[in-house]
């Protein structure tokens, strides 16, 4: 099974971890031998492949071969191609249509499905967030948008909030919820009480959301 070994001063046993989209990442100690972190990872193989099982159907459940959710709703993916129609990816109701000629190679589909999802992400998170600052009176410098296996989103200490644009597939109360933590770090750069105090006065059920996208895999800041 491969993996990706991280050595730490400060680790004192070695760590497991399963990420988003497959990734066995083992943190250990400086001194500990391959051989060692081998038969540990051998030895956790049940496991690892619970974990990778569970990331999958996440993963489906939001994108699968007919589906596709986005800001919450479940869309029908078709695929016919209609000529009177400029070639790409249009919403149709409840459907998606990827509108491309039958050859079209299916690596480019997906492509340009993502490119889809980018766009619709960065257009949402951008108005969503400017909005929310402009309620929660702060400011910040500027805003990114990532890919990030491992973060919803994170607010760096000049200011710059970053978000995971595969929010796109999450109902907007969720998105909120992120948006609002990350704004919150502008006030305050850690999770004293102080700052919960500041979530929870714009998102009263914020608990309840920590839990949903915890169920992800993904954490915040």
């Amino acid at each position: 099974m491969q993996y990706t070994i991280h050595r730490s001063r400060r680790a004192k046993r070695i760590i497991l971890k399963v990420e988003y989209p497959a990734e066995v990442i083992v943190t250990a100690p400086r001194l500990v031998s391959l051989k060692k972190i081998d038969r540990f990872v051998e030895s956790q193989e049940t496991w690892i492949k619970k974990q990778l099982a569970k990331i999958a159907k996440k993963t489906n459940d939001l994108e699968s071969a007919t589906h596709l959710q986005i800001f919450g709703k479940i869309y029908q993916k078709n695929y016919q191609y209609q000529p009177n129609l400029a070639v790409g990816i249009h919403v149709q109701n409840s459907s998606i249509l990827l509108n491309f000629p039958k050859k079209t190679d299916s690596k480019l589909i997906k492509k340009e499905l993502a490119l889809f999802l980018k766009k619709a992400a960065r257009t949402y998170l951008q108005t969503q967030t400017t909005q929310l600052a402009t309620t929660m009176q702060v400011t910040f410098n500027h805003l990114t948008f990532r890919n990030q296996k491992t973060r919803w989103g994170s607010c760096s200490s000049d200011n710059n909030i970053s978000l995971n644009w595969r929010l796109v597939h999450y109902e907007p109360e969720l998105i909120n919820y992120v948006i609002i933590h990350e704004l919150a770090h502008l006030s305050h750069h850690n999770h004293s009480q102080r700052f919960w105090a500041l979530v929870a006065k714009y998102d009263s059920t914020y608990k309840y959301h920590q839990q949903l996208l915890k169920k992800q895999g993904v954490m915040f800041s």
